[in-house]
């Protein structure tokens, strides 16, 4: 045993054992030599304790900190998977849709009526579901290029208002066929707006569709206007309304409200979930206010920007 400072050498070591959180099995063992000039009591032995109980802590501190990290890493690594599979995915669904639709298309262009009218129906079936799942794949690999961090926003000075009621009003027939009333009110804003516009058309479709699914009776309503150095898209409507415990969790992904009525079962339950990524590149935030029975309101409220 080294001396230390002394001159007289140790004699005696006490062997204690280091805890660990695992029962039944030490951490390891504190060899500690007993000074020559002290006696060995109750005193000195409640310091070598309290020695290693310090140690012990720390050990297992640092075992915690190497799990906390290697799970850290793992929850990295599926997510990285995640992305990769929703991404290769998507674009093995892509190609044979797109050459579905091609045909499909072709062929109702060209009918003239030539077709059987059972034959008829039947392809604009196909055709109408082919372009719903093409949608969905779309916006599934959105996601997941955004979560990959493969998504560059391009800012470009933009008539907010106009591109918006253009954007909206693509909806105006859908909703008259279904009884409803469409306002839109986008007054032109005193400041230039630089926005994605491609990610601003998605935000404004995924929010206008959401809010006609599930209204069946009433208005949807379109508003945009300035606020402060921001401004604020507000999407509201007299459908159905979300049930107040579900609406901290309306932007999660592949969540949807279990028995809610809507117009389709149509969906990837990430539709708002992509809304509230592309306002957050825009450095905004995006909500909800809603009341069971008596509507939605969505509001997403984006900086204005260079």
């Amino acid at each position: 045993m080294p001396q230390g400072p002394w001159s007289d050498p140790p004699h005696t070591a006490v062997i204690l054992p280091i805890r660990s959180t695992k029962a039944h099995e030490p951490a390891g063992f504190l060899v500690a030599g007993v000074s020559s000039r002290l006696k060995y009591d109750s005193f000195y032995e409640s310091f070598l304790e309290l020695a290693a109980s310090q140690i012990a802590t720390g050990i297992a501190n640092a075992r915690a900190y190497q799990e906390e990290r290697r799970r850290a890493e793992q929850l990295a690594e599926l997510d990285r998977a995640k992305n990769v599979f929703f991404s290769n995915v998507s674009h093995e669904f892509r190609t044979p849709l797109t050459l579905m639709l091609g045909p499909l298309e072709e062929t109702l262009a060209n009918a003239h009526g030539v077709l059987p009218k059972d034959a008829l129906a039947s392809l604009q079936i196909s055709h109408r579901n082919s372009l719903r799942l093409l949608r969905l794949v779309n916006t599934l690999l959105d996601f997941s290029r955004i979560e990959a961090g493969r998504v560059e926003a391009r800012y470009l000075e933009t008539d907010l208002a106009a591109l918006t009621v253009e954007l909206a009003s693509n909806f105006r027939s859908a909703c008259e066929r279904a009884g409803l009333r469409l306002v839109v009110s986008c007054p032109p804003l005193d400041r230039p707006t630089y926005v994605d516009r491609d990610m601003w058309e998605k935000i404004v479709l995924n929010l206008v569709s959401n809010a006609f699914k599930y209204t069946f009776d009433g208005e949807v309503a379109v508003t945009l206007r300035a606020a402060g150095p921001s401004v604020e898209l507000i999407v509201s409507d007299t459908g159905v309304g979300i049930p107040e415990p579900e609406l901290p969790r309306l932007f999660e992904r592949f969540h949807r409200v279990e028995g809610q009525q809507g117009r389709t079962m149509e969906g990837t339950g990430i539709g708002l979930a992509l809304v509230q990524e592309l306002v957050k590149l825009h450095g905004g935030t995006v909500w909800a206010q809603s009341v069971l029975g008596s509507g939605t309101t969505l509001i997403a409220c984006e900086r204005s920007r260079r």
